[in-house]
Order: C-alpha cells, then sequence, then structure tokens
C-alpha cells in the first residue's frame, strides 16, 4: 500500500511540473521576444550600475527540466544559462546565480575571499566643554538589525537622520547591519545561512571588529531572533535588547 500511495504522488508531481516546464519554456521565448520588441536594450539592475553586458538569471535552486533535456525550446533557454568554465577553459557545471547585476554586492557570492557584513556607522563626536574634555565620559554601543525583505537602510532612513547628541555625558555609537546574504553584505553561495551563520558573521565584523566590550541591540522582525541568539551567546556582553515586532 505504501508503495502504491508512494508511486501515486510520483507520478501527480511528475506530471505537475512538467506542466510548468512547459509554461517556463514557452513564457521564456514569449518575454524574450517581447523584451526586444518593448525595451529595446535592457533595463539596469536595481542597484542603478550600468552594465556593458545583459544575463538573464537562472533559478536559485537547480532543478532537471524534461522539455530542456529534451531539446525543446533550446533556442529560448540558451540565454537563460550562467554555465561555470573549468580550469581548462571548456564549459562546466552549471551554476546558480542571485542576480542580473553584476555589482560587486549582488556576485559577492562568488568570491571565495574573507568578507564582512556591510555596516553603516553612525558616532558623535565628543565635544569638549569648557572645563576641558569630558574625560569621564562613557561609550555606550547600539547594533541595530533589520528584518526579513529588509537592510541597514530601514534604521538609517527612519532613526539615525533623528539622532541627535545626547546632553549626558555619554557618548553614543550606532551600527546598522546589513544582515548575511542582504543589502550589500556577501551572499555567499556555499551558505545555508542558519542562524548560527547570522551570529557569527555579526561577532565577525560588528563586535570583533570594532572592539566592542558591551552593547545594546535593537532589532525588528526577522532580526529578532538573531538579537536573541547574540544575547544568549554574549549575555556579558549584552546590556539592553529592544525587540520591534518581533
Amino acid at each position: 500500500m505504501e508503495k502504491k500511495v508512494k508511486a501515486l504522488l510520483d507520478t501527480i508531481t511528475f506530471l505537475v511540473f512538467l506542466f510548468f516546464d512547459f509554461v517556463d519554456v514557452v513564457l521564456c521565448v514569449a518575454y524574450e521576444l517581447l523584451d526586444e520588441l518593448f525595451e529595446a536594450k535592457p533595463f539596469p539592475c536595481y542597484c542603478g550600475k550600468k552594465l556593458e553586458t545583459k544575463e538573464l538569471s537562472e533559478t536559485l535552486f537547480w532543478r532537471k527540466n524534461v522539455f530542456r533535456q529534451m531539446g525543446f525550446f533550446s533556442f529560448g533557454r540558451k540565454t537563460c544559462e550562467a554555465v561555470k568554465k573549468r580550469d581548462d577553459g571548456n564549459r562546466g557545471e552549471m551554476v546558480n546565480r542571485w542576480s542580473d547585476c553584476g555589482c560587486d554586492s549582488c556576485v559577492s557570492w562568488m568570491k571565495k575571499s574573507n568578507q564582512k557584513l556591510h555596516v553603516v556607522v553612525k558616532e558623535f563626536p565628543q565635544v569638549n566643554s569648557e572645563d576641558g574634555p569630558r574625560e569621564e565620559a562613557t561609550t555606550e554601543n547600539v547594533i541595530f538589525l533589520h528584518g526579513f525583505l529588509s537592510s541597514s537602510s530601514y534604521w538609517t532612513r527612519s532613526v539615525f537622520k533623528y539622532l541627535s547628541e545626547p546632553l549626558n555625558h555619554q557618548i553614543y555609537r550606532y551600527f546598522a547591519v546589513d544582515l548575511l546574504g542582504f543589502g550589500k553584505s556577501p551572499k555567499p553561495n556555499d551558505c545555508l545561512y542558519t542562524l548560527n551563520d547570522h551570529v557569527e558573521m555579526i561577532h565577525k565584523s560588528v563586535i570583533s571588529a570594532y572592539e566592542l566590550s558591551s552593547f545594546h541591540l535593537v532589532a525588528h522582525s526577522m532580526g529578532c531572533n538573531i538579537a536573541l541568539a547574540l544575547a544568549a551567546k554574549y549575555p556579558k556582553f549584552v546590556k539592553s535588547v529592544t525587540l520591534v515586532a518581533p
């Protein structure tokens, strides 16, 4: 009975994706022709950088396509494939691409170098009083974590521009982070983007890089999960946690 149910599910799955594959290749050809007819030239990517060449992006997770394997509609799909070249110069295996854009942020997943998160830092300079510099002033560090489908601009545009210098004997440093895979931060292809991956990158790019011995956390939405994980891992470092719409 179990084998029959599995066979039935496999058959249904095959038929459903067979239909989607057919629609995929047909629409790929149709939209390519419409683009040439109405657009005249490729539209630049969201980062605003003009590209010398235009490539169509492939799906993030590669899956076998029955019609492509049979050779149907190959003329409509030939520009959609990102092929990795081997060291000998020949065509290699298929690779995934995150974006049509060729800017450093969009293709950062291709880089194997030691990368760090993009961090926007706002710090008020120490103001000297009539009696001289504020020698007893203490520094308070605040790390801002954005939510899903967002970036550090969520904080820089809504909070940072309204911040004013504190009147007490404290100096504040504000860190707005582009989480791993978001904004201008790296988007590694070999990363699973687990909670621990986010925590480790924040430690590497902010806590360790700026030598923070204590800090406050302000997080929104998905960032709240990461903030709580940071607080759990560095309980002696975290002075407060503020969660917005967790």
